[in-house]
């Protein structure tokens, strides 16, 4: 990781609980700050989290109307202060349009590009997520819209509490494709420890990230426990 980590994907990529966790990671051995970008998306965000990031001394910098029903693209210039962190972890929109936020920080990026990574988050048990063709136009529209070419790429191909180690096997060959005909390689696999550990033996020594389990919803999870 450097200093500055975007985490971009589309929705149900996985990329709020790779931010959340790599936040709680980094906070272990330097000051850190979770900026979540989602000015859209009112699920799933990194700012519903706040007291867990608080508790572990992450600063959060949320929109204005982030964690509420109002979605109105509306960037605080508190954001800036993430730059002067000693390392900062940035939760991009789910989407080309909410990824557009980011544009925004293009000169803070760009002196600081040896600094920085963007990495596209991929589920590829997802809609618009699943073939080759729609990860790569995805990834490019996001790209585009953030204004700096994507970094790496992260496999968390899950299927949530149904997740088997075949389902990282099988976004691992897809992964493995964007990335011949794209030449962004394969930075990280993520997932829960017991689906990384059944899959090592086929992951070809990519580093991991460990996930642990923090964004279900209220709605979520009275969903599971009717179930």
């Amino acid at each position: 990781m450097k200093r500055f980590n975007i985490f971009a994907g589309n929705y149900g990529s996985g990329k709020t609980e790779i931010s959340l966790n790599t936040a709680l990671e980094l906070v272990k051995s330097r000051k850190t700050t979770l900026v979540d970008m989602d000015v859209v998306n009112p699920y799933f965000r990194s700012a519903e989290s706040e007291k867990l990031l608080a508790d572990h001394g992450i600063r959060l910098i949320a929109p204005p109307y982030a964690n509420t029903n109002v979605d109105v693209p509306v960037l605080s210039a508190e954001v800036m202060a993430a730059f002067e962190s000693e390392t900062a972890v940035f939760d991009a929109g789910g989407d080309p349009v909410g990824a557009a936020a980011l544009g925004g920080l293009l000169a803070q990026f760009n002196a600081h590009r040896d600094e920085t990574m963007l990495y596209y988050v991929v589920n590829a048990r997802r809609p618009l997520q699943q073939t080759v063709p729609e990860i790569i136009e995805m990834m490019e529209q996001i790209s585009a819209r953030i204004r700096l070419r994507v970094d790496g790429l992260i496999n968390n191909t899950n299927l949530g509490r149904e997740t088997t180690a075949a389902d990282l096997a099988h976004g691992q060959e897809i992964c493995l494709e964007v990335s011949r005909k794209t030449g962004v390689p394969i930075s990280y696999l993520a997932g829960k420890p017991e689906i990384l550990e059944a899959f090592r033996p086929q992951g070809g020594g990519i580093p991991e990230i460990p996930l642990a389990i923090y964004t279900f919803p209220d709605w979520l999870v009275d969903d599971i426990h009717e179930k």
